[in-house]
């Protein structure tokens, strides 16, 4: 089960966000939270790559927070 540390710990591996993944809150958005469009985009890239998922665009632009991306990773496919 993915939770929300995993997704932090990634991003502070791969340098996305850098110096903001220590504070993100899980339910708030990650626009608000600072993120712009290339951490997005990175940050679904990699995990599309880590998690063996395809993320199209109509599901990337439903998980605005990391507690939407958890869920989504943990959804039965």
């Amino acid at each position: 089960m993915t939770t929300t540390n995993d997704i932090i710990q990634l991003m502070k591996a791969t340098g996305i966000a850098r110096g903001k993944a220590d504070t993100l809150a899980a339910d708030q958005s990650l626009d608000q939270q600072g993120l712009d469009s290339y951490d997005r985009m990175s940050l679904l890239t990699e995990l599309e790559e880590k998690y063996n998922v395809e993320l199209p665009n109509d599901v990337a632009r439903q998980l605005k927070t990391l507690n939407d991306i958890v869920a989504h990773l943990n959804e039965p496919r």
